[in-house]
């Protein structure tokens, strides 16, 4: 640790950013991951059931025969929307019960509360008590981040 309590206060915010800028580096994508597969799973729980609805038993004969299926095309569809419904319904969840939008936000929030720290210390705008404060607030409200 160096003597300087503003210039050790702007490494670790540095640091800490860096850990926020990694956390968000992977949360991001996993989110968007997660919002295609609610997405696209019940569109296609709807899309698989949509057909034997609509097009009743003449339907489900005609693609039965068309694709030279062994089991009534019926069973295939239902499961495939089974299997799709499932999908959306876990990644809802996991989105949900990990409270990943509320995590992104206060990760986001979190990141320019951390640059308007350095560039308030680099400026001389914020003085080093209040500087603490705010770097303070926001390893609390970012204690969800794992630093690595």
């Amino acid at each position: 640790m160096s003597g300087d309590p503003k210039a050790e206060l702007i490494a670790r915010t540095a640091r800490k950013r860096q850990d926020v800028e990694r956390w968000l580096a992977s949360a991001v994508p996993r989110k968007r991951r997660l919002l295609n597969v609610t997405i696209f799973g019940g569109t296609l729980a709807a899309a698989f059931t949509a057909g034997p609805a609509v097009g009743g038993q003449g339907f489900t004969r005609w693609l039965t025969m068309t694709f030279g299926l062994e089991s009534p095309s019926w069973q295939l569809l239902c499961g495939a929307a089974a299997v799709s419904s499932v999908a959306a319904t876990v990644a809802t969840q996991v989105l949900k019960s990990q409270n990943v939008e509320e995590h992104l936000a206060r990760a986001q929030n979190c990141r320019a509360k951390l640059e308007m720290i350095e560039v308030g210390l680099s400026t001389g705008y914020l003085d080093v008590g209040q500087a603490t404060t705010e770097f303070l607030r926001c390893v609390e409200d970012a204690s969800f981040i794992d630093a690595r």
